[in-house]
């Protein structure tokens, strides 16, 4: 069986106390190996929590546990005294900072290059797909 995606769910905020979730959806496809989907969502669902949804380059999601990258509405910070990389999420006027385990991050990429190894990926129609992905957002 050949895997086609790599989907990692993690909690970035709980908070039982109000009842409420936080997680961060990370998502990744083989026909589109050179992106990787960011999808904030709250449990339960409600318009006034933390939503939205980013497209990254796979290589700044890597870049970004080592060194500040990012431009525009993705941005991402090492913060290697806390474990963990820091994810500034912009969508218009609404902003949202959340902190993903460095280890978690590392466990997502890696599980994508055994699928699509860097520097494997058909540029070409790789970059079709990442086109055609950010037209639909």
């Amino acid at each position: 069986m050949q895997v086609e995606d790599v989907t990692t769910e993690l909690v970035v905020d709980d908070a039982p106390s109000r009842g409420r979730l936080t997680v961060l959806q990370v998502n990744w496809r083989r026909a589109d190996p050179l992106a990787v989907t960011l999808e904030l969502i709250s449990r339960p669902d409600h318009p006034a929590l933390p939503r939205g949804t980013w497209v990254v380059l796979r290589d700044a999601l890597r870049a970004g546990l080592d060194v500040p990258t990012g431009t525009g509405d993705v941005r991402i910070t090492p913060e290697p005294e806390r474990g963990c990389i820091r994810l500034d999420l912009t969508a218009g006027e609404l902003h949202s900072a959340v902190r993903l385990s460095m280890d978690a991050a590392r466990a997502f990429l890696d599980a994508t290059e055994r699928v699509v190894p860097r520097g494997q990926e058909r540029a070409a129609e790789e970059l079709d797909a990442v086109l055609a992905n950010l037209l639909e957002n």
